[in-house]
């Protein structure tokens, strides 16, 4: 329901913006979405409080149209991009195995076990 003022109930807003009645006044309760009282009981949206919750997810490059993108991303690298590309494996490469120097020819532990060893040691902390 419209309300004059440009101000809409909750359940409007929800309905317009396709989201759950909750889900608006979670935003009001977190301060994303301002709500104004009209009464005792009633709580009502400003319209332009509503558009302003709604923004590109991305921001668009000028002159740059999707299909544009997509050619740019589907196309073949080219030589000095391929150079560049393998010059970076190399040096990950050369950068791991000084490291794996460092560390006495120890490899890289398993990053699951790191985290089960650390949720383990949390759990005796707490204990």
């Amino acid at each position: 329901m419209l309300v004059e003022g440009g101000y809409v109930t909750v359940a409007r807003a929800a309905d317009l913006l396709k989201v759950s009645k909750s889900t608006l006044w979670r935003w009001i309760a977190q301060g994303e979405l301002p709500a104004y009282r009209f009464g005792h009981r009633r709580v009502l949206l400003k319209e332009q409080d509503l558009k302003r919750l709604i923004t590109p997810a991305r921001a668009a490059k000028e002159g740059i149209t999707l299909q544009k993108e997509r050619e740019r991303l589907s196309r073949p690298l080219t030589k000095a991009e391929q150079t560049h590309a393998l010059a970076a494996i190399e040096a990950a490469k050369k950068l791991r195995a000084q490291i794996v120097a460092r560390r006495g020819g120890k490899p890289f532990p398993d990053s699951a076990e790191l985290i089960r060893e650390m949720r383990d040691e949390r759990t005796r902390q707490l204990s």
